[in-house]
C-alpha cells in the first residue's frame, strides 16, 4: 500500500466513525467498528508478536509504513520480566486524517480504536498513550507491554 492509498483508508475509517457517531452515539458507534478492528489486529500483529518480543515484531514493519508515509521508531524498554516497548511516531495520523477531512478539532479516535482493538485482541497486552501531536506534543508516542514469557 502506497502513501495515497493509507490516507484514503485513514480517511474512509474516520469518516465511517463520524457517520456511525451520528447515528448511533460515540460508544455504540466505537463498539460496532471494534468488532472488525479486533480480528484485524488479531491477525496483523499476532503473526508479528507471538514468537518475538514486541520490540522485535513491532520493528518489522516499520519500513512498510515508510512507504505509507508514517515515520515510526521503536524502542526495546523491556526490564523485571516486562517485554515492552516504546513506539514513536513522527507522523500523527490522526492529525493528518483529520486535516485531510476538514476537521477543525483533531480527534484522537483511531488511535483510541486501534490500542483498544490490540488490548482486546491480545489479553494481557498493556497499551499506554504517553504522547499525542492532536493533543500539543511533537509527537506520538506509544508505551506497550506485557509479561516476559
Amino acid at each position: 500500500m502506497n502513501e495515497q492509498e493509507y490516507r484514503a483508508l485513514m480517511r474512509t475509517r474516520l469518516a465511517d466513525y463520524l457517520r456511525l457517531r451520528e447515528d448511533m452515539g460515540d460508544e455504540r458507534a466505537r463498539e460496532s467498528i471494534l468488532e472488525s478492528y479486533v480480528r484485524r489486529q488479531e491477525q496483523r500483529m499476532g503473526t508479528l508478536i507471538r514468537d518475538n518480543t514486541l520490540a522485535e515484531g513491532f520493528s518489522k514493519v516499520t519500513r512498510v509504513f515508510d512507504t505509507m508515509g508514517v515515520h515510526i521508531e521503536i524502542v526495546d524498554v523491556s526490564g523485571d520480566g516486562v517485554d515492552a516497548a516504546v513506539e514513536i511516531l513522527t507522523t500523527c495520523e490522526c492529525q493528518s486524517t483529520c486535516d485531510d477531512l476538514g476537521l477543525t478539532e483533531p480527534l484522537t479516535v483511531l488511535c483510541e480504536l486501534d490500542n483498544e482493538a490490540a488490548r482486546r485482541a491480545f489479553p494481557g497486552l498493556k497499551v499506554e498513550v504517553l504522547r499525542q501531536h492532536v493533543r500539543g506534543a511533537h509527537m506520538c508516542v506509544f508505551r506497550y507491554s506485557r509479561q516476559a514469557p
